[in-house]
């Protein structure tokens, strides 16, 4: 992968909270605009929204749900908070690829409901939680939840 700086690879930062509905009303306060609303993950067994933080930031508020498993319990019993990034990627497997000597793959790919995409997710040594999905929608929703975030990036 290139070195040089890329911002169209950064989709968002993900926070993890316990709340969706009290996270929201906090983030609308604060400027935050809904592009995404929240919409539930059932691979995932969680809830997801994305918003752009006083016109800038893209974040994704990510809660777990009530009932089952939740893959966010660990982070949650540390206060959730900030997260992830996430970045876009046309190869997921090669991007995959190049994090072999920097990281862990902790969730391989796998189909993620609320935007369409095929994502994974790599702990690197260094600590950062790099969440890595496909710039391109599988197909499976229409319209693309994401039309609204990448007609703010033309």
């Amino acid at each position: 992968m290139s070195s040089a700086f890329d911002p169209r690879r950064i989709f968002h930062w993900g926070y993890v909270v316990s709340d969706m509905d009290r996270a929201l009303e906090t983030w609308r306060e604060q400027g935050s605009r809904m592009l995404v609303p929240p919409t539930v993950d059932p691979i995932q067994n969680v809830r997801c929204c994305l918003l752009i933080y006083r016109s800038s930031v893209p974040i994704e508020l990510v809660a777990p749900m009530p009932e089952g498993p939740s893959p966010l319990s660990s982070r949650l019993r540390r206060g959730g908070g900030l997260d992830h990034v996430c970045l876009f990627t046309d190869d997921l497997e090669a991007e995959l690829a190049s994090f072999r000597d920097e990281g862990k793959v902790v969730v391989p790919p796998t189909y993620g409901a609320v935007f369409d995409r095929t994502l994974a997710f790599v702990a690197t040594r260094g600590g950062l939680l790099v969440e890595l999905m496909t710039r391109a929608a599988a197909g499976r929703a229409s319209p693309d939840p994401l039309d609204a975030f990448f007609s703010l990036r033309e």
